[in-house]
């Protein structure tokens, strides 16, 4: 299967895993689910969704893939702090949106901010390591599929080394058998050909 297809599958697939368990996890808590906060949860997994590519798509350009690990923590920890309070923020107009009532002290109170923002970024930061897994076993089969390749050129050379040698010493012993046995030197040259 195509790798972007793989990619895609997964991030729609995980995404909405998500947004289930978030919408399954909300009717345990309360016994019952408005179809707006449904709504919610869904808009909120294709927010998470759009920020993951995005930082995919930065991971990619700024080829952090290729760092190694003590340059790629910080970034990698900056990068998903800022993606955990772009998230908080941008619940807050679907809030709005979807007409559940967002009461500033306690949207832009800091505990709130960092509390949710904290959650966030967990999230992200396990979306992370799954996608640098997937690209680690990714180099390290393509890695094998190229040592395999160099094993298979190495043993041809060998098999083309070989078979010159095998020749030559087949005929070295037909040659000594033209003296000792005619016939059976004629019966080599038949059998060698």
């Amino acid at each position: 299967m195509n790798k972007y297809r793989i990619y895609g599958a997964l991030q729609i697939g995980g995404w909405l895993v998500y947004a289930i368990v978030q919408i399954v996890g909300s009717y345990d808590a309360s016994g019952s689910i408005t179809p707006r906060r449904v709504i919610f949860f869904v808009v909120e997994a294709i927010l998470c969704l759009s920020l993951t590519h995005s930082f995919r798509i930065l991971l990619i350009r700024w080829k952090w893939l290729s760092l190694p690990l003590h340059k790629l923590i910080p970034g990698v920890f900056l990068t998903l702090c800022v993606m955990g309070v772009t998230m908080y923020f941008l619940r807050i107009p679907v809030n709005l949106l979807l007409g559940r009532l967002v009461n500033p002290r306690t949207a832009f109170d800091i505990q709130q901010i960092v509390g949710q923002s904290i959650f966030y970024v967990i999230l992200f930061f396990l979306w992370t390591v799954f996608y640098f897994i997937y690209h680690y076993f990714d180099r390290y089969n393509t890695s094998m599929k190229y040592e395999a390749s160099m094993i298979e050129i190495e043993l041809n050379n060998l098999k083309s080394q070989l078979n010159p040698h095998f020749i030559f010493n087949a005929l070295n012993s037909i040659r000594a058998l033209v003296d000792e046995n005619p016939r059976k030197s004629k019966l080599a040259i038949n059998q060698l050909s």
